[in-house]
């Protein structure tokens, strides 16, 4: 409402402030709200339902691929199927299962670039000790139950020289990680613990005792760029418009009123307006009731512009961003009128093949180290094969194999040029014809 120029808005909750984290991208990548207004964007992954829901579809998607063992040269290799590797990614740790693991390494990976693991050993009394240390550094720090100091020197890592079996492995917040660079050499990870809810005390590790994995930052060799950064801004747009439309629907859609009058009110006609002006709608869903005003009062009702209502629609196009920044197809996530069940489909199969499958060859590849450390002639791998939609397109392959073998190529050549995964046939080097096929002829050579 506007009295005189005094602008007394019923509506302000339809407002978007400016979050503090605009300033300080570091601290809304931690979730870390340094401003007191509802609508701030502090915590992108618990706000924004785009953000989370094509986070937690790469985490489900990944987590729910066979994870196996195997041993021996590839091609020939033979598949683990019990043992210490099982057990172990059964139950990584006491309070995650095989399932949560995996969802961690990538819901990390996605919010802040990086995923830091602190393996846990048993001792020579095949105790599971604490990652935490019994001797304390400069600066009141703990140094690993691991690690050793070597007179005045910095702590030397005593993994390397036991042959200790693995217990479990303790995933961390990477917002709490700092790196020591000495002489442009990385010495060693210091982990602040915040509070008694945190799984582990304040200390230092060492380079060798954190399991560390990043994604390309071009610009900071250390640190890993997570693409919650590149869906910062498009994140805000999308809360922004989900605060106004929130702020909207609390107010019956009524943007607040201007009262106008011929005349100046004193302070006790502004309270009764006011007060009527609150008793008139005092609460979402319920009608409007009669309002009665005197002096030559007139109310006037704003309407939304063209510029809010654009506010509005273009959420689809907040969302397009965030999906392309996580590379999640807007089909995978929500239902749309163009997502048909052939579009689903072919939009389902490009993002196996050139999404989920390039994140498992990663995570493969830095999961190398765990697998070394129970069973050193084990390799693990993501069995992307076995998904529904894999062997679907690998059917289709067949198809047009079968058609070049028909032509001639030999097996074992049309098995490597499609990958069909099969292991080499020792006939498979031989071309064959149907025998009802003779020849008719050769064409004359050229002039």
């Amino acid at each position: 409402m506007k009295l005189f120029g005094l602008n007394i808005s019923r509506s302000s909750s339809a407002s978007v402030t400016k979050s503090a984290s605009e300033s300080d991208p570091a601290a809304w990548l931690r979730g870390e709200e340094t401003n007191t207004n509802t609508t701030v964007l502090s915590n992108a992954y618990q706000q924004v339902v785009w953000v989370y829901r094509a986070i937690n579809v790469l985490a489900e998607q990944v987590a729910n691929i066979p994870f196996l063992f195997s041993a021996g040269e590839r091609g020939r290799e033979n598949l683990i199927t019990s043992g210490p590797l099982l057990d172990f990614y059964d139950r990584p740790h006491p309070h995650m299962n095989r399932f949560q693991y995996w969802e961690l390494r990538v819901i990390w990976l996605m919010l802040r670039g990086e995923c830091f693991r602190i393996p846990i050993y048993e001792d020579a009394h095949g105790t599971s000790p604490s990652p935490g240390g019994e001797g304390r550094g400069e600066g009141g720090l703990h140094y690993s139950s691991q690690s050793a100091r070597h007179e005045d020197g910095p702590p030397i890592s005593q993994i390397k020289h036991r042959k200790r079996k693995l217990k479990n492995v303790l995933l961390l917040d990477p917002s709490h990680f700092h790196h020591i660079i000495d002489n442009h050499q990385l010495v060693g990870w210091r982990y602040t613990g915040f509070g008694r809810n945190t799984p582990l005390e304040s200390q230092i590790f060492l380079p060798e005792e954190v399991w560390f994995e990043k994604l390309p930052n071009p610009f900071d060799f250390w640190r890993g760029m997570p693409p919650l950064y590149v869906a910062e801004v498009a994140a805000k747009t999308d809360y922004a418009a989900g605060a106004f439309m929130k702020g909207l629907i609390e107010n019956n859609a009524d943007l607040g009123v201007v009262v106008r009058t011929q005349t100046p009110l004193d302070p006790t006609q502004r309270e009764q307006i006011l007060a009527a002006l609150r008793n008139r709608k005092n609460k979402a869903g319920t009608a409007d009731r009669p309002l009665l005003l005197w002096s030559g009062a007139e109310i006037v009702k704003p309407q939304l512009s063209s510029a809010d209502m654009q506010f509005l629609d273009h959420r689809k196009f907040s969302r397009a961003e965030i999906c392309a920044a996580f590379g999640v197809p807007e089909e995978i996530i929500t239902t749309t009128d163009k997502a048909k069940y052939d579009v689903m489909q072919g939009a389902r199969l490009n993002f196996i093949e050139n999404r989920v499958a390039p994140l498992c060859a990663r995570l493969e590849a830095e999961e190398e180290a765990t697998v070394r450390s129970i069973d050193r002639n084990a390799v693990g791998w993501f069995d992307t094969d076995a998904l529904p939609i894999m062997q679907e397109a690998r059917r289709s392959r067949l198809a047009a194999v079968k058609t070049g073998f028909d032509m001639g190529i030999p097996f074992n050549e049309l098995n490597r040029i499609f990958d069909l995964g099969f292991k080499p046939l020792p006939w498979g080097n031989t071309g064959y014809l149907k025998s009802n096929l003779n020849p008719l002829g050769t064409l004359p050579p050229k002039n």
